[in-house]
């Protein structure tokens, strides 16, 4: 069985353009992830998904840089971009992140795709992880599944599709409850967002080795101004799913 971690990234963001790329402590944002994901005993295989489109070309030399892979899809169908890419690099079982969460805990994600094995699930997700450091695990085949179902193009939303259906086994993992923070937003969209990534990174990056989740979570307690700097940004709701007519009766 080969179990990979995808990364979903585009160059396209309005409200803070070619933010995976902007850089942190002398890396782009995005590296900064790559280096959390490599940390994972259970993926073997790393994969930038990005689309087809002109302007994301600097993200297929991004990942030639760091030695990863890199799959371009369908721009806007994001969920159809995974499960091609899983056909194309043979993966059965999705790591799945996106490139604006450059926190993802590497200890988390790993604890998930075991969760996700041992309860044969076709979709798990983490519950009580701060926002933007959790990943999903999906089964390659429940990715086919969702693919045939759906009957939209835009997908950027695609896990509403397992979530929303009926159609899949869900798993829903608790994990520990030290990372019980639910008013820290750790992804980045906006400009303020940023602010407070590039402040975790400046005090906590140290001789380049990864820090983890809890340092973060200990660091904002022991600083509760800086959980502030990003509170007014509101996250975008997603859009309604639409699947195919027959099943939807």
């Amino acid at each position: 069985m080969k179990i990979a971690s995808f990364i979903t990234a585009r160059l396209k963001s309005k409200r803070l353009k070619r933010k995976v790329l902007l850089p942190i402590c002398g890396k782009p944002m995005i590296g900064h992830l790559v280096d959390r994901l490599r940390l994972s005993k259970k993926c073997e295989q790393i994969v930038l998904c990005t689309s087809t489109v002109e302007q994301d070309d600097d993200l297929e030399i991004f990942a030639a840089k760091e030695g990863i892979e890199c799959f371009r899809g369908h721009p806007d169908d994001v969920m159809l971009r995974l499960r091609d890419a899983a056909r194309f690099y043979n993966v059965d079982i999705v790591s799945s992140c996106t490139a604006d969460n450059p926190l993802i805990d590497n200890v988390c994600m790993d604890e998930l795709i075991e969760y996700h094995l041992k309860g044969k699930f076709d979709f798990s997700s983490s519950q009580n992880l701060p926002f933007g450091t959790f990943t999903m695990a999906v089964n390659k085949d429940s990715l086919d599944k969702a693919c045939a179902i759906k009957d939209s193009d835009e997908t950027e939303f695609w896990p509403q599709y397992f979530l929303r259906t009926n159609q899949f086994k869900l798993g829903n993992l608790f994990h520990s409850k030290i990372y019980n923070h639910k008013n820290v937003r750790l992804t980045v969209d906006e400009e303020l967002d940023f602010k407070l990534i590039n402040s975790i990174f400046k005090n906590l990056y140290k001789n380049q080795n990864v820090f983890s989740l809890s340092e973060v979570l200990t660091f904002l307690d022991k600083n509760p101004e800086l959980k502030a700097i990003n509170s007014s940004v509101n996250q975008k709701k997603p859009n309604p799913i639409k699947i195919k007519k027959e099943l939807a009766a």
